[in-house]
């Protein structure tokens, strides 16, 4: 008697490509997640990145501005931190909502300490600010313009 030979799927083959597929959609979703999991944290930096440039473009401002000087830097009793000059604009940082005000405009959130300091350098003004965001720190000296 002469035994045919079986061409076709066998249930060990079968098996191995399922194990096989399962595997390489683990690695895939292993990978993806990682991704993605990146992205969320490159979202929070990017976030405090462009608040930080905009509270940056008004205080470039500020000290371009001739004969523009800091009147007055002050913590007050309301939690609250303020920094005015003499052209009657005011930061204001609000500790409780921590929003970060230009005059009566929400300039930045997510503002967890505003740092703000009066120096001289070659008898010039300089003001050194500190904001610090949930995740992220910039400090940056504006010397005030004659």
């Amino acid at each position: 008697m002469k035994i045919k030979s079986q061409s076709g799927v066998t249930m060990i083959s079968l098996i191995i490509y399922i194990s096989s597929f399962l595997v390489i959609a683990g690695l895939i979703a292993g990978i993806t997640s990682f991704f993605y999991n990146n992205t969320s944290l490159m979202d929070e930096e990017v976030y405090s990145a462009a608040e930080y440039n905009k509270l940056n473009m008004y205080l470039v401002k500020e000290s371009e501005q001739k004969g523009n000087r800091i009147l007055d830097i002050k913590l007050n009793d309301n939690n609250m931190i303020y920094i005015e000059f003499s052209n009657g604009n005011r930061y204001t940082l609000d500790k409780t909502s921590n929003l970060l005000y230009y005059n009566s405009i929400c300039l930045c959130e997510d503002v967890k300490d505003f740092t703000v300091e009066k120096e001289y350098n070659s008898g010039k003004e300089v003001l050194k600010v500190k904001v610090d965001f949930t995740n992220k720190s910039y400090t940056t000296k504006y010397t005030m313009a004659q």
